[in-house]
Order: C-alpha cells, then sequence, then structure tokens
C-alpha cells in the first residue's frame, strides 16, 4: 500500500493522510510493522487497502491539542476539528497548511511562515528558511470549499502573524481571500500578480471588517473583479508604490457601493496603466494617485449608460491626474463630461469610441464646454460630429500648438457679468485637408487620361 501516494505531504518518514475524521501523521515503518500483510499481496484491491486505512484511524483517539515540530512522534496520530494544533517557531508548506486549517483548530504563535509545497520534500522546516523561495498562493480544488471551522481559524488569527514570500497570488470566489491580512509579507516582497475574484460578498467580508489596511508587498499587476474591488481601499499603499497595471471590473452597482459611499477618496499611489470596466468606471471618482504620478494608459469601458449616470448626477468634476494615453468606449465616453486632466501634460493619444449611438449625452452639452487640454495631433482619434463640443489645443512633436487645429477664444461680456467661451474651429485644417484630396483626385484622373493616350 503506497502511503506516498494516498498523503497530501511528508516530513521524514512521517505522511500526513487527508482522511474523513481529520488528518493523519503515520510513518512509514509503523504502517510496514503493523501492516506487513497487505504489503505482500501485490493482488490487494485498493478497496481493502483502503478499509485497512479506516480501521486504523478509527481506533486512533484525537489529542485535545497538539504542538506542531520538526519532531514528529513515533506512533500514528490523528488530527481532528477537536485537536488544537500550536504553530509556532516553524515554517510548513502550503498544502498542510491549508488542510489543517480546515480540519483542525489553529492557534497561530510567534515565528510562524509558509512556504512552498514541493512534493516528496519535507513539509516542516525551521522558521525563515523560505525568504529566497517565493510560491504561489492559487486557488485550487483544496482551497475551493473552505469548512465553517476554517473560517473560525482564520478569524481568530492575528493580522500579520503568517509569514509568506509570495511571487502571486490568484484565488477566486473562496473564503481563502480572508486571509490576505493574516499574511506578513514585507512592503519591499514583490508581488507579480495579484488575482482576485468575488461572485459573492462573504469571499471578502472578513477582509472588509479588518480595522487597519493590510500589505500584499509591491505589486506588478493587480487585478480585481466583483465583490474583490471593494477590497482596494484597505490595501496599504506607500509612498513611492507604483502598479504596472490596475484591472478592475464589476458588473453590478453593490459590487462598488462600499466603495462609492466613501466620503473621502482613497489613494493608491502610482499607476502605470489603469482599466476599469463597467461599474468599476465610476471607482475613478474615489481614486487618489500620487501627486507625480503619469498614466501611462486609461482604458474605461461601460457596456450600460447606466454605469456612469451616477458620475454625471455629480455636481463637481473629479481629475485623473495627468494621463499620457486615454480610451473610452461605449457609453464610458461619458465621462469626460466631469473629468479633468491636470494641468500641464501633454495627452499623447486620445481615443473615443466612433460609434455615434454612445454620443446622446455628449451632444447635449454646450460647444467648447468639455475640457481636455493638449493633445498630439498624431494621436487625437475623436468623430467629428462630437469635436464641437470639446476644448483643446492640437500640439506636434514638438510640443507646438498645430495652426488649423487650435482652440480660439471669443468673449462675451455681459452687464450682469463677463462670460467667456472658447469655440472651435478647424476651418483652415479641414480647407487643406480637403485641398489635398482634390489634388489626389486630379492626378489620378490626368494619369488615367495620359495612360489612355
Amino acid at each position: 500500500f503506497d502511503l506516498a501516494r494516498k498523503s497530501f505531504a511528508k516530513h521524514g518518514d512521517s505522511f500526513f493522510v487527508d482522511e474523513k475524521r481529520g488528518v493523519l501523521i503515520v510513518s512509514e515503518a509503523l504502517w510496514e510493522k503493523g501492516h506487513v500483510g497487505v504489503q505482500k499481496k501485490e493482488q490487494f484491491l485498493y478497496e481493502q487497502r483502503q478499509e485497512v486505512l479506516r480501521a486504523l484511524v478509527e481506533q486512533l483517539q484525537a489529542p485535545d491539542s497538539f504542538l506542531l515540530t520538526q519532531d514528529l512522534p513515533n506512533e500514528a496520530v490523528l488530527l481532528t476539528g477537536k485537536t488544537t494544533v500550536t504553530l509556532s517557531n516553524i515554517e510548513i508548506s502550503e498544502n498542510l497548511f491549508i488542510v489543517l486549517l480546515r480540519k483542525t483548530k489553529i492557534t497561530v504563535g510567534e515565528s510562524f511562515s509558509i512556504t512552498e509545497h514541493v512534493d516528496n520534500e519535507d513539509c516542516i522546516g525551521e522558521h525563515g528558511m523560505a525568504r529566497n523561495s517565493p510560491f504561489c498562493l492559487r486557488r485550487n480544488d483544496r482551497h475551493k470549499t473552505v469548512s465553517l471551522l476554517a473560517l473560525e481559524n482564520i478569524k481568530g488569527m492575528p493580522p500579520n502573524s503568517i509569514g509568506c514570500v509570495l511571487r502571486e497570488i490568484n484565488l477566486k470566489d473562496t473564503d481563502l481571500i480572508n486571509i490576505l491580512p493574516k499574511l506578513r509579507i514585507h512592503e519591499d516582497s514583490e508581488v507579480e500578480e495579484l488575482i482576485l475574484d468575488a461572485s459573492e460578498k462573504k469571499y471578502i467580508a472578513g477582509i472588509l471588517k479588518q480595522k487597519q489596511k493590510f500589505c500584499v508587498g509591491r505589486v506588478k499587476s493587480m487585478r480585481l473583479r466583483e465583490y474583490a474591488v471593494g477590497i482596494l481601499p484597505e490595501i496599504e499603499v506607500h509612498d513611492d508604490y507604483e502598479v504596472e497595471q490596475l484591472d478592475l471590473s464589476a458588473g453590478r452597482e453593490v459590487h462598488v457601493a462600499g466603495i462609492l459611499a466613501k466620503d473621502q477618496p482613497f489613494y493608491i499611489g502610482g499607476v502605470k496603466k489603469m482599466l476599469l470596466w463597467e461599474c468599476a468606471v465610476r471607482v475613478a471618482t474615489k481614486m487618489r494617485v500620487r501627486d507625480d504620478c503619469e498614466i501611462g494608459e486609461l482604458i474605461l469601458a461601460a457596456i450600460r449608460e447606466e454605469d456612469i449616470a451616477r458620475i454625471l448626477a455629480k455636481d463637481k468634476p473629479f481629475c485623473v491626474g495627468r494621463v499620457k494615453s486615454m480610451d473610452l468606449k461605449e457609453y464610458a465616453v461619458h465621462v469626460i463630461i466631469k473629468m479633468r486632466i491636470k494641468e500641464g501634460s501633454i495627452m499623447e493619444s486620445f481615443n473615443l469610441e466612433k460609434y455615434s449611438e454612445y454620443y446622446s449625452r455628449i451632444l447635449e452639452e454646450k460647444d467648447g464646454s468639455i475640457e481636455l487640454g493638449r493633445i498630439r495631433r498624431s494621436g487625437f482619434h475623436v468623430p467629428r460630429e462630437i469635436r464641437r463640443k470639446l476644448r483643446y489645443t492640437l500640439v506636434d512633436e514638438e510640443g507646438k500648438e498645430v495652426l488649423g487645429e487650435t482652440i480660439g477664444e471669443v468673449a462675451t461680456a455681459n452687464r450682469g457679468g463677463v462670460e467667456e467661451a472658447r469655440v472651435h474651429w478647424e476651418t483652415i485644417g479641414e480647407f487643406f485637408d480637403s485641398t489635398a484630396v482634390l489634388l489626389g483626385l486630379f492626378l489620378v484622373i490626368w494619369l488615367s487620361s495620359y495612360l489612355r493616350v
């Protein structure tokens, strides 16, 4: 009977087996000694082998408490939901930690950490040995179903009590997301990717109840889906923090209700690329980037008009800081009515949805009332029918205003006050464009006539 194949972890000659009643710890030597007959019968049926193992489990009495160390007992031990397992001055593999979390009562003491699970290698080691071996915390079959006991264990753990070095965090629809504030991740630790997806609020409820923010290190790429978007304000951010990509998606208003209810914007540091989808577009009104941050690329997309209705209902505009490239898709084009870009910057690229069916709200605005600032002519892609509603200046590669593509100003004074308005004129530019087209047609006709001759 192959104990190694049946087990989920090993240490020395002892194996950890996930049984229905709990976690069985048994050494290979003890198993062979007590069940030598099983080992010799090559044709021994698998069901019979399982029955022998179940019989061993049934005869064991689970202890009330168990101190997990590198020196495991010689006799077989069964750890159940009534056993309090103390984890202190030790480092264990991710697999062992998750099973103990689900099957036993856990008490986390000082100097405890988890590390990557490697098959056929010891799952218990000295605390702090895995500092140079980051691992990925992903949802798998073992993470998918988290027991009520596991939730109680997570709830009782002190914040920042589990040391770890993570390369990636990828958790979807699992209560294990709630363990993130319990992890002790150094602020300088680099995490390649943080992906959290929560279709139900319960998967992030524990985080929302925390009274303090938690650190996930220096994340390069962060992708939050549905209710998981709501934990963004709870992530601790330092002044020099910069995310290469922030990707938020929320299909329903309830997914972002907690963020929208906040009185003050929350700080997200620096962002190189930001993508906001559907209801997550509204989160842009609550985020504050670092003062010297220039968002390299900002993409907003909203497939429903109601996704941006609350933004348009606001009395005051919101600022997104400096943006190098902006791409607004579908109904998200309406966001420019309330959006302001930090002065003194030049947008390299500005793209608006090309289909006119999404422009109804913009066309209701006054001509020249929507401020965009300075934009590179080569990256300006806006349908002509709405350009008159915008106020902008096109510049060349050297930052100089392009003749015939600039903004004129008209000031009208009234006795009750002075009203300033800017009108967008492109007549000269359109004239030259039209002339170039006519010259091209003339040359084609002339060449055709010449070739016939």
